[in-house]
C-alpha cells in the first residue's frame, strides 16, 4: 500500500489549502484543515488528494478534467487519491452533489496555483516576464514563440516548494477549456467494463478468512439461546465469535461461513406490537415529534378567505429501499495494534472515527481504505460491516472478510423514510396561487432529510411550511436528494389539481406563477423540446410536467406514458437541468438518466413490505426495481450557463420524476394517484 512519505518523496511542488472552497455559496460545512491538495511530481505530472470516494458518479473523469484543464496538462498525466484515510485530506462524506461545486472548484484552484507557480519558475529561468508566457500541454512557453519552451519536468527538477492556495487565485474562463464543456469518456471506464477496477468484494487480503454474522430475524429480537454446534461441524469452520448479543462465525470459505452461520439453533424473542405497512401513512401522524415551521409569511388565513378557490390534498410516499448494485463489504487486517479497514462506503472517515469509538482506539491508528464503490444512493453510511469484520479479524488473529448477502442489504443497510404531506392551497381563477399551507411528516430522526425540498418555489405571498419528524419502524437513513423527491412528489401532483380544477395548461400555470429566472428558463426550454403543446393533444398517451431544485441546480422533466389497465409505461422523458458550469456534459448526462430510471422505480412499483419488524420483500424477486426493458427513450436538455458555478447533477433528476409520471397518469386515465407507488393503484 502506498504511504504519503513516498509520495512526498517524489514531490518537487505540494499546493495546499482546506479540502473545500465554494466562493459566493455557502458551504453546508466548514470548509476542513489545510492540507495537500495537489502534488507535482518530478516527471512533471500532478497528483490530486480529496476525501470523496468514487461510487459512479463519475467525480474521478470531473476531476481530472478540472486539473488537466486547469494546469494545462495531458490528462494522463494527472492521478487521483480518492477516500483513503491515510492520504487524502478530511471529508465529511460524499453527499448532496455537492462534489463539483466544493472540492472540484478547489482541486482547480490547487492546479490553478501551480500552473502560475510554475510560470513564475519558467520567468525566473529565462528571465523574463510572467505576462509573456503561456503554458500548454505540460510546458511553459513564451507567447508568440511556441518553439521556446520548457517542461514542467525540467522547471521541478531539484526543487521542493509548498504554495498555499491564494485567497485571490482565478481559475480560467470557459473559453480557454481544453477538456472541460465537452463530451470526454470516463477516464476509469476502460478499468471498470475489463474488471481491474477493484471494488470491496473484489478486496483479497494474504491469509484472509470469511466472516458471517447471526441476524436477528426481526428488527430488536434478541437471543435467549444459542447452540453453536451444528457450525463448528461445517468443513472449514474456524471460530465462532460471540460478544453480548452479537454472533459471527469465521471459515475459510464464503460458501463454509454461509453454513455455519446457518447451523447455529437459535430462540428468539421477538419485540411485540410492532407495526406494518398497512399501518401508513396514519402512523406518520399519530407518531410525530415536534413540528418545525420552515418558513411563514404573509397571513395564510386571509390569503385563503380571499382566494377564489380552496383546494385540500394529503399525498403519501412509502418507504423505498436503496438498492445498491454493490451490497455493503469489508475487509479488516490487524497488524499489532493498528487497523487497516478496506470498505465499500461513502464515508471514509466517519467508518474510520466510528471504529475508534467502538473499539477504544486513536483515530491515527487506523486506515479506511474506501475502494470502487459499487452504487450508494445514501446508503453505506455507517460503520456496520466494517466494525463487524474488525471485531472477527482481532479474534480470529488474520484478516476477515464480511459481506451481506442481498437479503441483509435489505433488511440491515438504510431505507427512504416514508412521509404524508397535507397541502392547502388558495388561488384565484386566473392561476395565481394566493396562499399556500404545506405540512409534512417524515419517518426517522434527521430533521434535514425531510426539509430538503419543502419550501415551494412559487411566488405566494401568504406560504407556511412546516415539518416534522416520525418514528420509524425500520432503519431509516439518506437516499438519493434525501426528502427532496418526496416533498417534490406532493407539491408537483397539487399543482397539477389546481391547473385541473381551473381546465389551465399545467405548464402555463407554473410559468404565471414563478419568478426564479433559473426556473423558468428550464421550464420553456423542456417543454418546448418536448413538444409540449403537440404531444398534449395527443388522445392516445398521457403527458406529464413537474419541476424542481436540488443541490443548487434546477430541474424540469416533461413526460409520456402509454397506460393499459396496471400497465404503465413510460416512453419518452424530456429532462432540463441548470447546474451551471458542465464539466463533462457526457456526466451529467448519464447521472440525469440514471437518476430518472431510480426515480421510476419509486414512482411506479417499489415499496418496502414489512409486518411485525420483519420484512416481507428483502429480494429483487419480490421488489421489483426498473429493469433495462423499463427504460425509455430520455432526451437531456442542458439550460445552464457557464458563467455561474457548478452545482449537483447527481440528485436533481430524481426530484421531479415521480410527480411527472403521476401527472402524465393522470392525463392518460383520469385518475390521481396521490400515494405511491402507482401500478398497484390502478384499476
Amino acid at each position: 500500500m502506498t504511504t504519503i512519505s513516498e509520495l512526498h518523496e517524489d514531490a518537487a511542488l505540494v499546493v495546499t489549502g482546506p479540502p473545500q472552497w465554494a466562493g459566493e455559496l455557502e458551504l453546508r460545512e466548514t470548509p476542513g484543515p489545510e492540507a495537500a491538495l495537489l502534488m507535482m511530481n518530478r516527471q512533471g505530472g500532478a497528483i490530486a488528494f480529496s476525501g470523496k470516494v468514487e461510487y459512479g458518479q463519475g467525480i474521478r473523469s470531473g476531476f481530472s478534467l478540472a486539473i488537466a484543464d486547469e494546469l494545462d496538462l495531458p490528462l494522463d498525466s494527472v492521478r487521483l487519491i480518492l477516500g483513503d484515510t491515510d492520504l487524502v485530506p478530511w471529508d465529511r462524506g460524499t453527499v448532496g452533489s455537492v462534489s463539483t461545486m466544493t472540492v472540484g472548484i478547489q482541486l482547480r484552484r490547487a492546479a490553478a496555483t501551480a500552473r502560475g507557480a510554475l510560470i513564475t519558475l519558467a520567468a525566473e529561468h529565462w528571465s523574463v516576464d510572467e505576462v509573456s508566457l503561456a503554458t500548454s500541454e505540460g510546458h511553459v512557453f513564451v507567447s508568440g514563440e511556441p518553439s521556446r519552451r520548457v517542461s514542467y519536468a525540467d522547471l521541478l527538477q531539484g526543487k521542493n516548494i509548498r504554495l498555499p492556495i491564494p485567497e485571490d487565485t482565478t481559475t480560467k474562463r470557459a473559453e480557454d477549456f481544453v477538456f472541460m464543456g465537452k463530451d470526454a469518456p470516463r477516464t476509469d471506464a476502460l478499468a471498470r467494463v475489463t474488471g481491474q477496477a477493484k471494488y470491496s468484494q473484489d478486496i483479497i487480503v494474504d491469509g484472509m478468512l470469511h466472516g458471517k454474522i447471526l441476524r436477528a430475524p426481526s428488527y430488536g429480537a434478541r437471543p435467549q439461546q444459542i447452540d453453536t454446534a451444528g457450525a463448528e461441524r461445517v468443513p472449514g469452520f474456524v471460530m465462532v465469535v460471540r460478544d453480548g448479543d452479537f454472533v459471527g462465525v469465521v471459515c475459510e470459505r464464503e460458501d463454509a461461513a454461509e453454513q455455519a452461520v446457518d447451523a447455529i439453533r437459535v430462540r428468539w424473542q421477538e419485540e411485540q406490537d410492532l407495526p406494518s405497512d398497512s399501518d401508513f401513512p396514519a402512523a406518520l401522524k399519530e407518531k410525530a415529534k415536534e413540528m418545525i415551521v420552515l418558513r411563514e409569511e404573509g397571513s395564510p388565513a386571509e390569503g385563503f378567505a380571499k382566494a377564489d378557490h380552496v383546494l385540500e390534498g394529503s399525498y403519501f410516499v412509502p418507504h423505498v429501499a436503496n438498492v445498491p448494485m454493490e451490497t455493503s463489504t469489508a475487509v479488516a487486517s490487524w497488524d499489532g495494534g493498528n487497523l487497516t479497514v478496506w470498505s465499500g462506503d461513502r464515508a471514509p472517515f466517519g467508518v474510520r472515527d466510528e471504529l475508534a469509538q467502538a473499539l477504544d482506539m486513536s483515530q491515527d491508528q487506523i486506515r479506511v481504505i474506501a475502494p470502487e464503490v459499487g452504487g450508494s444512493f445514501g446508503t453505506k453510511g455507517t460503520v456496520g460491516v466494517a466494525q463487524e469484520a474488525a471485531v472477527l479479524a482481532k479474534a480470529a488473529g488474520r484478516p476477515v472478510r464480511v459481506a451481506h448477502s442481498r437479503s441483509e442489504e435489505f433488511m440491515w443497510g438504510t431505507v427512504r423514510p416514508a412521509a404524508l404531506f397535507e397541502i392547502r392551497s388558495g388561488f384565484n381563477a386566473d392561476g395565481q396561487i394566493v396562499a399556500w399551507e404545506y405540512t409534512a411528516y417524515h419517518t426517522g430522526d434527521r430533521p434535514q432529510r425531510g426539509q430538503r425540498g419543502a419550501d415551494t418555489p412559487y411566488n405566494t405571498p401568504n406560504v407556511r411550511i412546516a415539518v416534522a419528524d416520525s418514528a420509524s419502524p425500520l432503519r431509516t437513513g439518506s437516499y438519493r436528494s434525501l426528502g427532496c423527491a418526496a416533498n417534490h412528489f406532493a407539491r408537483e401532483i397539487h399543482i397539477d389539481e389546481i391547473a385541473a380544477t381551473l381546465k389551465m395548461d399545467p405548464v402555463e400555470l407554473r410559468l404565471m406563477n414563478l419568478t426564479h429566472p433559473r426556473l423558468s428558463r428550464v421550464l420553456r426550454q423542456t417543454a418546448d423540446r418536448f413538444g409540449w403543446e403537440s404531444r398534449r393533444n395527443d388522445s392516445s398517451v398521457g403527458v406529464g410536467v413537474a419541476i424542481g431544485y436540488d443541490a443548487g441546480s434546477f430541474v424540469a422533466e416533461c413526460v409520456e406514458v402509454a397506460v393499459r389497465r396496471r400497465n404503465v409505461r413510460v416512453q419518452l422523458v424530456v429532462a432540463g437541468i441548470d447546474c451551471g458550469l458542465v464539466v463533462n456534459p457526457e456526466g451529467v448526462r448519464n447521472q440525469m438518466e440514471g437518476s430518472i430510471v431510480m426515480g421510476m422505480g419509486t414512482a411506479l412499483r417499489e415499496i418496502v413490505e414489512f409486518d411485525s419488524g420483519r420484512l416481507l420483500n428483502p429480494a429483487l424477486s419480490r421488489y421489483r426495481v426498473p429493469r433495462i426493458n423499463d427504460t425509455p427513450q430520455i432526451e437531456i436538455v442542458m439550460s445552464g450557463d457557464s458563467t455561474t458555478p457548478s452545482t449537483g447533477a447527481g440528485e436533481p433528476g430524481i426530484v421531479p420524476i415521480a410527480a411527472a409520471i403521476g401527472n402524465a397518469v393522470y392525463a392518460a386515465t383520469e385518475t390521481r394517484i396521490r400515494d405511491l407507488p402507482i401500478v398497484p393503484r390502478l384499476g
